[in-house]
């Protein structure tokens, strides 16, 4: 054996060495990881199949409302002038609608002040004064504590803004280039009256004089007045107006030159789109899971989630759930999706292939497409039934995915153990062969001597 080969370094060829076995010996950890990204892999797959789920349970849960299939529409031809909402127990019907006047809020002003004019209470006095319309009443005080108080226009307005926040009430003041301006409710039945009740603040300020008379009158109170198909009709109110047609709720914005035709009828476009929208997440779903469990024929190459019992038994169930009859129909409606123009293509995608006997549905006899989806074995109500279990909180998907969790975790801890026994290995095995190769050379260098010694014996003619 060559000495020079083996050199002085005991590490010359022992780490490489250490390494081929330790990489034998790693096998086992590299089976295991595998498997934990396997299992992450399905970790992933169950949480993406739970948000496929959810968002088709989240359609059927819109169409599960009560008054989904009710939606009623109204329509206003001028918006700027007059705007309309629709409840579900509205008929169908047009309407001329003018309006002559809005609804006015009483406006008061003070005389404009300087802008260091201030109203002095005394110390431990306090100044009051009310401001009523109707039957309400608001009294506002104004303390002058232990030392008085000197107080300012906007002091006078944070006031009395105070008190009708107190009392729910619609009264509001500001002050505008050094005038105080106090604005009531609307409605002519809603006119203020003022009155000093201790000191003079409102005399101060020349809202009223000594006779409580208004002394600057912005605005008067009054009462919208419009016509409905030629009716004759005041309210003390210019929105939210839901007294005069059945259901329907006005807003009137401007006084018109000439009549705004409302029309209010069914909703079919919001009714129609919720039901596109189900389609729509439906068919979503079902090509995720196409996805996901098809085998290529070809290739035999096979989908996350092929041979998942689970996931092919949520596949039959919901395709069971648009197919199978509705039982509890009403007699003479459809008991089938169907029959109300809903059906799969060829390609099994949900559609809507007869629109206009949808359409007629949803016009004349709504009820009968919300027996469809609504009732106790309706297509909605099977579909929440089914996949609420599913993806609830500590559902059978949360449930699936925390199992998987625990095996990861299993396999985690086994991984740990390993690594701290293989790293213990390694180290024994270096000093096991740093110890056989110090030898070999302690060996090696022992020949080397007897060699020299016994060449100087015996010269060139000895023979090892």
């Amino acid at each position: 054996m060559n000495i020079s080969t083996l050199g002085t370094n005991p590490f010359s060829n022992i780490e490489s060495l250490v390494q081929q076995y330790m990489a034998i010996e790693h096998q086992p950890i590299a089976r295991l990881e595998n498997q934990r990204g396997q299992l992450n892999a399905r970790i992933s797959l169950y949480s993406e199949l739970s948000d496929q789920l959810s968002s088709l349970q989240s359609k059927a849960e819109d169409l599960l409302q009560d008054d989904f299939f009710l939606q009623n529409s109204a329509t206003s031809s001028d918006t700027s002038k007059l705007t309309v909402t629709a409840g579900t127990t509205a008929s169908s019907a047009t309407y001329e609608i003018t309006i002559t006047d809005l609804a006015t809020a009483h406006r008061v002003a003070s005389e404009q002040k300087t802008s260091n004019w201030t109203y002095t209470v005394g110390a431990g006095e306090t100044h009051s004064f009310t401001i009523s319309y109707g039957s309400t009443i608001l009294t506002v005080e104004l303390t002058g504590g232990g030392a008085g108080h000197d107080y300012t226009l906007s002091e006078i307005r944070d006031a009395i803004n105070a008190k009708a926040e107190e009392q729910g009430s619609g009264v509001y003041a500001s002050v505008v280039d050094n005038t105080l301006i106090i604005e009531g409710e609307l409605g002519a039945s809603n006119a203020m009256s003022f009155d000093d009740v201790t000191g003079t603040v409102l005399e101060s300020l020349d809202v009223i004089d000594a006779t409580n008379t208004i002394q600057h009158e912005l605005q008067t109170a009054s009462d919208a007045h419009f016509t409905v198909n030629g009716l004759s009709i005041t309210r003390s109110q210019n929105e939210g107006i839901n007294d005069v047609i059945e259901s329907v709720t006005l807003n009137l914005l401007a006084p018109t030159s000439e009549p705004v035709t409302l029309e209010v009828g069914r909703d079919t476009g919001a009714i129609t789109g919720g039901i596109e929208d189900f389609i729509s997440a439906f068919n979503s779903l079902m090509d995720y899971l196409e996805g996901q469990t098809q085998v290529n024929p070809s290739t035999y190459t096979r989908g996350a989630l092929a041979g998942d019992t689970l996931v092919r038994f949520i596949r039959r169930q919901l395709i069971n759930s648009i197919l199978e009859p509705v039982s509890g129909v009403s007699q003479g409606n459809p008991s089938s999706l169907s029959q109300a123009g809903i059906t799969f293509d060829e390609d099994m995608h949900l559609t809507i292939s007869d629109s206009g006997t949808l359409n007629e549905y949803l016009r004349e006899n709504p009820q009968a497409v919300a027996d469809l989806f609504q009732l106790a074995d309706g297509v909605a109500q099977r579909v929440q039934d089914l996949l609420d279990p599913l993806t609830r909180t500590g559902g059978t998907l949360e449930e699936q995915r925390e199992v998987l969790q625990g095996q990861v975790e299993d396999i985690e801890d086994r991984i740990e153990r390993l690594e701290d026994m293989l790293e213990r290995r390694e180290e024994q095995i270096r000093k096991e062969l740093i110890s056989l190769q110090q030898a070999l050379i302690a060996a090696v260098q022992q020949q080397a001597f007897m060699q020299s010694i016994l060449y100087g014996i015996y010269g060139p003619y000895v023979s090892f």
